[in-house]
């Protein structure tokens, strides 16, 4: 909270310097005032702020990406007369942890085009999802794993965690 605290701050200040209080120059304050926090985050303490901050950017971009990606590949199917879609149920053991973090992970799967979110395990350990167009199981699960991935440094949780194995169920 101090480091967005400091950067509203910041922007404010440019404003007031170049004597226009728009929203452009807030976002130009903005994008000034993150970087002096990016340079200074020892002395100023903000350095969980630039992290996460740089997390949730990295992530945007990722999902903007993703989301591409996937509509391309769901329009091109359109154009096929059979188009292999493979539809199958999956299980994916979670790494990400708290209600939050893995409803985000459950939403983001969800708004992929080919794949819907469908529940947790009792434990919330696994996530339940229905899939379209990947190769097998496993590819689907590795699809999941590059979103866990993405989502795991914006909630502050490392990608070294061991997830616990799912079962083959053919």
């Amino acid at each position: 909270m101090r480091g967005l605290s400091l950067n509203i701050l910041l922007a404010i200040v440019w404003t007031l310097f170049v004597g226009e209080f728009s929203l452009r120059e807030l976002a130009i304050g903005m994008l000034l005032g993150f970087a002096i926090l990016s340079f200074f985050p020892l002395s100023l303490g903000t350095g969980n702020y630039v992290r996460r901050t740089l997390a949730v950017v990295r992530f945007a971009l990722f999902f903007v990406r993703e989301l591409t990606a996937a509509n391309v590949q769901v329009a091109l199917w359109a154009l096929r007369p059979r188009p292999p879609l493979h539809p199958m149920v999956i299980a994916y053991p979670l790494r990400l942890s708290g209600d939050t973090a893995q409803t985000v992970l459950a939403a983001t799967i969800t708004l992929m085009p080919g794949s819907v979110a469908m529940g947790f395990n009792p434990e919330r350990s696994v996530l339940y999802a229905h899939v379209i167009g990947a190769d097998s199981p496993q590819a689907a699960r590795e699809g999941f794993k590059k979103v866990e991935d993405a989502l795991l440094p914006l909630y502050g949780q490392s990608a070294a965690s061991t997830a616990p194995t799912v079962e083959e169920h053919a």
